[in-house]
């Protein structure tokens, strides 16, 4: 019989992010010019990732109907003939559907860079006054 249930309490309690941090915070202090290269790269393949993504995603769907690889987007498994899937062509006007798109690209962004700001601070030196308060506080309880 498998436990389907067991919890990985190293994940669940954020030990493991912990440890992350650590060595991030390790490596932001030792070699700052390093640690703001690995912020600038995640960043940058993440914000670009997901960005582009979001465009494509809207862009296709609301010009031919697509999803953001140009594949069909009604699955056959839907149960909608192939006459009416078809006819899912909106053409809707390019101008307009790049608003959107790039609407929902911005969004996208800033959640991106929020997403790097929790494992990549910018303000580096916030994690080591977190952890010190983290460290300072379970003294004083003790």
């Amino acid at each position: 019989m498998s436990n389907d249930f067991k919890i990985d309490t190293g994940d669940y309690l954020g030990i493991k992010y912990e440890s992350f941090k650590d060595e991030m915070l390790a490596l932001a202090l030792a070699e700052p010019s390093e640690y703001f290269k690995l912020r600038k790269s995640v960043l940058a393949t993440v914000k670009q990732q997901a960005v582009e993504d979001q465009f494509r995603i809207y862009y296709n769907l609301l010009t031919s109907g697509t999803d953001k690889e140009g594949g069909e987007i009604i699955p056959r498994s839907a149960g909608i003939r192939d006459e009416t899937a078809a006819k899912f062509r909106p053409n809707y006007p390019k101008q307009l559907t790049s608003q959107f798109a790039l609407g929902a690209a911005k969004t996208i962004d800033k959640i991106a860079e929020e997403a790097v700001e929790i494992l990549l601070p910018k303000d580096y030196k916030s994690i080591s006054q977190d952890r010190f308060s983290k460290i300072a506080e379970g003294k004083m309880s003790v």
